[in-house]
């Protein structure tokens, strides 16, 4: 039954339920369908209506190999692949599936004389894996894996230098078994540059290698990458985070994706403009604003509160690399939020610059019925389980949706769930999953190309489980578009829903 529920999901595709688009009967004629990396032609562009968008179902069907019949006398439409029969009437909501009745959310149309089929949801586990990219106005539809045993690599930190990651990497090896092949990189690899070349070469020395996600990139991966490079000119490197100079790195790995930190500056206020924010505190110290990005992130947060008329507030607080250290910045924010409260209000969003201010802050936030939009790394993982004393148990570790649900569950409590926010998935977990899943794709030859934005943008929202925004890094030395070099930006959770 897996098999024929999934045929079902293949075949139907638009399961533009996924879209959300109100429009009612309205014409979609920008919307276009994407199967295995290559657009398909239509000689009828798709609809949607109520909600649902419709794409013609002989199309898809054939692309995929089967055959269609129509039946004039019951204005039936059956598709046909290997043992698996599938019938829809036109006009009604109820298909079959080898005989067992489905009901639909919309019934098929036809228009000028092409059959167009919706579907509410699609079994992405049970065949087709189908992905409505909004940004891009594209059903992305990949059908089934080839069998094939190539493998992919994966270089990490280790536990200590950031579990999230490692955690990533053990979930694709959950997924794929064998065929996913980890390494990690020194706790000192600034200075230990030759063994993370030594680790990367020992991956790519294996021939049944045939791709490699390294995240983060941190410093020495370019020269890692060279050397792989070198042995293996046919290896797809794909880099999440370089640590490294971007046009350097640009010129090394064939994807990379980084957050895009400047573009936080207008994401971040346009968040607490929709939570409610008057006014935006701003924590960092003068190490951090001596940092180009930062500061030019920090600009662009306070233009875009004067455009959305919300008072921005910049709090110099002390370095934790200082004299204080760590303890005295934590021990700033737990006095100063409070003060910032009594000062401008309930309705104060608070920021920080660096890890070490997110857990007290998050606390005086919570305790003082504040704003606390996102962190400055966002992820459920930080900062909210210290916060919330939330404890992960063993067999849930490396499990998103599960943290989530223990914040949403946390904030209800204390009726702070529409006051705080973050992103729903830890950046550089997603970079490897969904880097591993691109590989996969890519080197199953169901991607347009090596660097496929499309397919890219849908795998990253189907592991973020919401939209996400994707834009190219232009190059600080000439101004030129890096079309393979990705900046990400997500939506954010809403832990009231």
């Amino acid at each position: 039954m897996k098999k024929v529920i999934a045929l079902v999901s293949i075949f139907a595709l638009a399961v533009v339920g996924l879209l959300g688009m109100g429009q009612n009967s309205a014409q979609a004629s920008t919307i276009q369908l994407m199967f295995n990396g290559r657009y398909l032609t239509l000689d009828v562009a798709p609809v949607i209506q109520s909600g649902r968008t419709l794409v013609p179902f002989r199309v898809l069907f054939e692309a995929l190999g089967a055959s269609v019949q129509w039946n004039d006398a019951t204005s039936t439409v059956t598709g046909v692949k290997g043992s698996t029969t599938v019938s829809l009437v036109i006009g009604s909501t109820n298909a079959t599936v080898n005989g067992k009745a489905i009901k639909l959310d919309v019934a098929p149309t036809i228009i000028k004389g092409r059959t167009l089929v919706p579907v509410r949801f699609v079994s992405e586990n049970l065949g087709a894996d189908v992905t409505w990219v909004p940004s891009k106005q594209t059903v992305v539809v990949r059908g089934p894996a080839p069998a094939t045993t190539f493998k992919v690599g994966i270089m990490t930190g280790t536990a200590v230098q950031n579990e999230e990651e490692l955690r990533a990497a053990e979930n694709a090896k959950r997924k794929y078994g064998d065929r996913i092949v980890l390494t990690t990189y020194p706790a000192k690899f600034a200075t230990e540059t030759e063994t993370t070349i030594s680790n990367l070469k020992a991956i790519a020395s294996d021939k049944s290698v045939k791709a490699i996600i390294i995240n983060q990139a941190v410093v020495g991966s370019a020269s890692a990458i060279d050397a792989v490079k070198k042995m293996r000119p046919d290896m797809l490197i794909i880099a999440g985070t370089p640590g490294e100079d971007r046009d350097l790195m640009a010129g090394k790995a064939d994807i990379l994706m980084q957050l895009n930190d400047i573009e936080r500056g207008v994401n971040i206020i346009e968040q607490a403009h929709k939570m409610g924010a008057k006014t935006f505190v701003h924590y960092s110290f003068a190490r951090h604003m001596s940092n180009a990005t930062l500061y030019d992130r920090r600009v662009l947060m306070e233009k875009t509160c004067e455009k959305l008329g919300i008072k921005f507030v910049f709090a110099d607080a002390p370095d934790p690399t200082g004299e204080g250290g760590t303890p005295g910045t934590q021990q700033f924010i737990m006095e100063d939020v409070p003060r910032k409260i009594a000062q401008y209000g309930k309705d104060t969003a608070f920021f920080g610059t660096n890890c070490s201010m997110m857990e007290p802050m998050i606390k005086q936030v919570i305790a003082g019925k504040a704003i606390f939009p996102v962190q400055c790394c966002p992820s459920p993982y930080h900062a909210y389980p210290g916060a919330l004393g939330i404890s992960i148990p063993t067999d849930k570790q490396g499990n998103v949706p599960y943290v989530i649900e223990q914040i949403k569950i946390a904030l209800t409590k204390v009726g702070m769930e529409k006051r705080v926010s973050t992103w729903p998935v830890p950046v550089n977990m997603l970079y490897i999953e969904a880097g591993v899943d691109y590989a996969m794709a890519y080197l199953n030859n169901q991607t347009n190309g090596m660097v496929d934005m499309v397919s890219l943008e849908g795998i990253l929202m189907a592991k973020a489980g919401g939209p996400v925004y994707l834009s190219n890094l232009k190059s600080s030395k000439t101004g030129v578009l890096y079309p393979h070099y990705f900046l990400f930006l997500s939506d954010y959770v809403d832990f009231s829903k």
